[in-house]
């Protein structure tokens, strides 16, 4: 027990941590000292009228103390930097500093005791050395002696050290030292805490990437960022080496920036704010995972996604892992599905659902200056289908609706909205050609089962209607449609009612 006392046996993990806790400490309380003893040093100057020896002897020792601490703060910051710290090292530094201020601490309480004052300086920089050097209990106890023995050496000299208690004394030192085993102890015990929780972190996340190692053939890729020591990791590179990520200048991981090469270019600015791993963490807050499908210019479609695999306290991603996939299939697939929702089986023209949602998209942008609704309806349709039977309406149907598309071309969308009526959504100065276009076509038409083809046609145009809405155009269309057809009938004499 005593041996595991004075002599403990450490673990290589835990002296590192042990390290850099005891460095950090040394490198805080060295600002601290030299915050507060610089400001002593300069109410000290502006209190004092003059300057004997003896206030000299002061300003100079406090300098040396401001000294020593600056450069134990620049010495710890410089083993901090180092990602591994060096333990021999660690321990001159926390040797060097903890006798180099003891034994500033005896001079400066041996100028006092002289004068007949208590020694409370150098017990006051043994209490906070105690609580911040860490250094091995054998060793702690045989320097923290050491130094109570130099000062009662110095101290006899002066007058036999009279003016202390030789009881209360040893057991200031003895205590000292207890001190300094007990924060040596107490810092070795946290520091396999620490250890022991990181390693069964570790070992969570080693379950999680074995998880999506076992899954990666499903991905095209697979990348692995770790915000905690800001690294990425290939889960397909069987060498599983990290690179790192330079958290100051990089944005996106060494994976996104070589994917932009072959990134559709009009989908480029999408992406890159996508892949941009400074937001990415609280994108993904709350949420188990975010997905968005952009198109490669060789492989087509594929769907990138982030995934947290830890969470921090707050519940902010510590780890995330950068998946993609290709969905061209799926996405053609789903495209596929879309237009046959859109489409007339018949006829292949767009059909009432399509007709509908372009209407309401219009509604909210608004209609620009060539923007026409047309009307068509096919005449005498009845008389056909009771005549020549569904095929030949079927036929009159299809051969109407190829007249409207060859004659509308590209100037705008055509509908199948009824049995035989048709809509369409032009962008044209100039309505009457296409409606000349199309009638022309009509007038060439010959079927199968039916010889001839007419179609009422009536349209409506947003500049010669500004005032009028979307759907009142629609109606102005109709109406011109219905009127060309009561002409249509009156012309040829055929009884309405019958056809």
């Amino acid at each position: 027990m005593i041996k595991d006392y004075f002599f403990p046996e450490i673990d290589k993990e835990v002296q590192q941590r042990m390290d850099r806790t005891s460095t950090k400490s040394v490198e805080t309380i060295s600002l601290i000292v030299t915050f507060f003893e610089s400001l002593t040093l300069i109410l000290f100057v502006l209190t004092r009228k003059t300057f004997g020896r003896e206030e000299l002897r002061s300003f100079f020792s406090v300098l040396f103390c401001i000294i020593i601490c600056i450069l134990a703060f620049f010495s710890a910051k410089k083993i901090l930097r180092d990602e591994a710290t060096r333990h021999m090292h660690v321990v001159i530094l926390n040797t060097s500093y903890y006798l180099v201020m003891a034994f500033w601490a005896m001079w400066s309480s041996q100028r006092r005791y002289e004068a007949g004052e208590q020694i409370l300086t150098f017990y006051a920089v043994e209490i906070m050395l105690v609580c911040f050097i860490a250094l091995k209990p054998w060793f702690s106890t045989i320097i923290t002696l050491i130094t109570y023995m130099a000062l009662y050496t110095m101290l006899y000299r002066v007058d036999g050290a009279t003016g202390i208690y030789i009881m209360n004394y040893f057991l200031l030192s003895v205590v000292s030292a207890i001190g300094m085993s007990v924060r040596y102890h107490g810092l070795l015990k946290s520091s396999k805490a620490t250890i022991e929780l990181q390693k069964a972190k570790d070992s969570e996340i080693k379950d999680k990437v074995d998880i999506l190692q076992s899954i990666a053939d499903i991905y095209d890729r697979v990348n692995l960022i770790d915000f905690t020591d800001y690294t990425e990791m290939s889960i397909r590179d069987k060498n599983q080496r990290k690179r790192g990520i330079d958290r100051e200048t990089q944005t996106h991981t060494m994976m996104t920036q070589t994917m932009r090469k072959s990134i559709m270019p009009d989908q480029l600015e999408s992406f890159i704010e996508y892949t941009d791993i400074t937001t990415v963490r609280s994108r993904l807050v709350g949420k188990k995972l975010i997905s968005n499908d952009f198109i490669d210019i060789v492989d087509g479609w594929f769907r990138a996604q982030y995934i947290p695999v830890d969470l921090d306290e707050d519940g902010i991603p510590k780890r995330v892992v950068f998946t993609t996939r290709t969905v061209d299939s799926e996405r053609r697939r789903e495209e596929q599905l879309y237009r046959i929702a859109m489409t007339d089986e018949l006829t292949r023209l767009f059909n009432r659902r399509s007709y509908e949602e372009d209407l309401a998209v219009f509604r909210e942008q608004g209609l620009s200056k060539d923007f026409v609704m047309l009307s068509a309806d096919v005449n005498g349709l009845k008389r056909v289908n009771d005549t020549k039977g569904h095929a030949g309406g079927d036929e009159l149907i299809k051969g109407a609706a190829d007249c409207l598309l060859l004659g509308i071309g590209e100037k705008g969308k055509v509908y199948r909205t009824g049995g035989d009526e048709f809509a369409a959504i032009l962008h044209t100065d100039d309505p009457e050609s296409i409606c000349r276009s199309i009638e022309e076509r009509v007038e060439r038409w010959h079927g199968r089962y039916v010889e001839n083809l007419s179609i009422s046609i009536g349209f409506a145009s947003h500049v010669d209607d500004e005032s009028l809405t979307i759907d009142e155009l629609e109606k102005k269309a109709d109406k011109e449609m219905y009127a060309a057809k009561a002409r249509y009938y009156e012309k040829s004499g055929i009884d309405r009612r019958m056809s």
